[in-house]
């Protein structure tokens, strides 16, 4: 089901007041920035529901929901597959529907201090192949596991799709060797604070990173960042698959998903919450800080949606 982006109302409205207890929220390790310096404290001043919230890779938020170390009131996801592992757990499902509210792409972002400063330049106008500068003897690239975080497979995956654009079949081994390369893999909620130390030349990030973080960044073609949802028959044939349960994950359009999962203590926070991030206010702040806003979408069983999620996306 699609709403569109301008008929979310605002969103503070839940079914009891109060607002005394804590809504924790686990999101995806990308948001660190913006939810802890942008959203959090916007959505706690604005709902009066003290925030927690916790960053860490999307699919290692699936795995401790899974196994019960964390009990979220709300998982923020990049990507739908982390909550739809949620949807078919047995016996009984941890997650029922998730909201998709925003769009990302894939970006080079790098560091002003690297020595390869000014070839990264010459690559982001355009002078220089992108992939000739980062797979430089010495060069160092930073990106996350893909067993764990979606950036992960979806840099994989993004590679995968430059040897076919550029009918060079080395350019994803020349810059990331092994797929887990020991040597590249950080945590995503740390990934870009390393960068920033200067212990990195480049990560793999999502453009909202760059930008909330004010880093310089290479836009890679529509053909390959994951970003334009024209190509998306294109970004399949490129894909991963997890090691853990055998998933394969083909390229797709990068969306941001939120949900409730069944974990949840404080639910007329966590619908709060929900609605902030989905109304006009939440959806703003989330553009300034480079995330691409869209239509809601929901999937999964949407009658067991909260009633006061569907009165604001009704």
């Amino acid at each position: 089901m699609v709403y569109l982006l301008g008929d979310v109302s605002s969103a503070t409205g839940t079914a009891t007041g109060g607002n005394q207890d804590k809504v924790f929220v686990m999101y995806a390790g990308s948001l660190v920035k913006i939810f802890e310096d942008v959203i959090g404290p916007a959505f706690q001043s604005e709902s009066g529901y003290p925030y927690v919230g916790e960053g860490k890779g999307s699919v290692q938020i699936s795995n401790l929901v899974k196994d019960g170390f964390r009990t979220p009131d709300v998982f923020v996801s990049a990507g739908t597959v982390p909550i739809t592992r949620l949807m078919n757990t047995t016996p009984t499902p941890l997650v029922d529907w998730l909201l998709k509210f925003g769009s990302a792409e894939i970006v080079i972002a790098y560091s002003p201090n690297s020595p390869h400063f000014e070839d990264l330049e010459r690559a982001r106008t355009g002078e220089i192949p992108w992939y000739e500068v980062v797979s430089q003897d010495g060069f160092k690239v930073g990106r996350t596991d893909p067993e764990l975080d979606p950036q992960g497979y979806y840099g994989i995956i993004t590679a995968e799709l430059a040897n076919r654009y550029y009918n060079d079949s080395s350019i994803k081994d020349k810059i990331f060797g092994d797929d887990r390369n020991p040597k590249q893999i950080f945590p995503e909620e740390t990934l870009k604070t390393v960068l920033e130390t200067g212990a990195l030349d480049a990560v793999i990030a999502y453009k909202h990173e760059a930008i909330s973080r004010d880093l310089p960044y290479i836009t890679l073609p529509k053909e390959i960042n994951l970003g334009d949802p024209t190509y998306s028959n294109y970004y399949k044939h490129a894909n991963y698959t997890l090691q853990a349960d055998q998933k394969t994950i083909y390229g797709e359009p990068v969306d941001f998903s939120i949900t409730i999962p069944k974990t949840v203590r404080n639910i007329d926070g966590a619908i709060s919450f929900v609605n902030f991030v989905i109304s006009k206010n939440g959806s703003q702040l989330l553009e300034s800080q480079g995330l691409n806003p869209i239509n809601i979408t929901s999937e999964g069983n949407t009658d067991r949606i909260p009633l006061y999620i569907k009165e604001s996306i009704s």
